[in-house]
């Protein structure tokens, strides 16, 4: 049985394995709801805030479960969006960071509930699959309240673009692959990110083209031109993405043979 602990400012904080392994106890003894429980014990909310964070991509890598990550994902946003409407008036700037972290939480579960990724034993239900852009479209949304980067929103805008792929929105997924890739360019030294991201217009295009002979053939052109120069630069990066495309393309064709 897992004994539940009310921590306080002055506990040591347990470590990310330990919060990892209590969790998962008290999901097999109870519920979801008794492992975000023992998160909030944690009293103090930059632990809690850590905490949940951590869990996202703990529950996804560790336990296989997207389940596991959307409760924990709603958890930590819900609690981060609570305190910064608590903070909004006091210390505007740290409720804005505590927006920050609710996104930054967003984005992951748009990443883990990405099918493209293809990751062994991990299995995405149309539900969650729908969350998923749910997820990603409030990513982009609470990033423009906060005076975004020009990287985050090549971040961000990508992964809207990658779930709309996945939801089979093809054609709506170039609005987001777009500007994604505007400010992709707007970086220095990301000549990977921008080919990739020319890589995922032409895969959108391709995707959208069943009936269309010649916008197949263009999608197919830029998908193919990209993969093969992402291949000849050589480095770590440009290998990574070039291999995620290939991936990417093979199960939405597989989703589109199927359905």
């Amino acid at each position: 049985m897992v004994k539940h602990l009310f921590f306080n400012k002055d506990s040591p904080m347990p470590t990310r394995d330990e919060i990892f392994a209590a969790v998962q106890a008290l999901i097999a003894e109870k519920d979801l709801f008794a492992a975000s429980e023992h998160v909030f014990a944690l009293a103090d909310e930059p632990r809690i805030v850590e905490a949940f964070s951590d869990l996202v991509a703990d529950v996804y890598y560790k336990a296989k479960s997207v389940e596991q990550v959307i409760h924990f994902a709603h958890a930590g946003i819900h609690y981060c969006l609570a305190r910064a409407a608590a903070k909004a008036k006091d210390n505007p700037a740290a409720a804005n960071e505590l927006r920050l972290d609710a996104k930054r939480m967003a984005t992951n579960v748009a990443s883990f509930t990405w099918p493209g990724w293809d990751e062994p034993g991990v299995a995405i239900s149309p539900d969650q699959l729908r969350q998923g852009l749910a997820f990603a479209r409030y990513s982009i949304r609470q990033l423009l309240e906060l005076e975004p980067k020009v990287a985050q929103l090549a971040f961000s805008y990508w992964f809207l673009g990658a779930q709309l792929l996945a939801n089979g929105l093809h054609a709506e997924a170039l609005g987001p692959f777009g500007l994604a890739l505007d400010n992709s360019r707007k970086q220095e030294k990301n000549a990977d990110g921008v080919t990739m991201l020319e890589g995922y217009i032409g895969l959108a295009k391709l995707l959208d083209a069943k009936r269309d002979v010649g916008q197949r053939a263009a999608g197919e052109a830029e998908f193919n031109a990209a993969v093969s120069t992402l291949k000849s630069r050589g480095n770590d990066d440009a290998g990574f993405y070039a291999e995620q495309l290939v991936t990417a393309r093979k199960v939405f064709e597989m989703a589109q043979d199927s359905g």
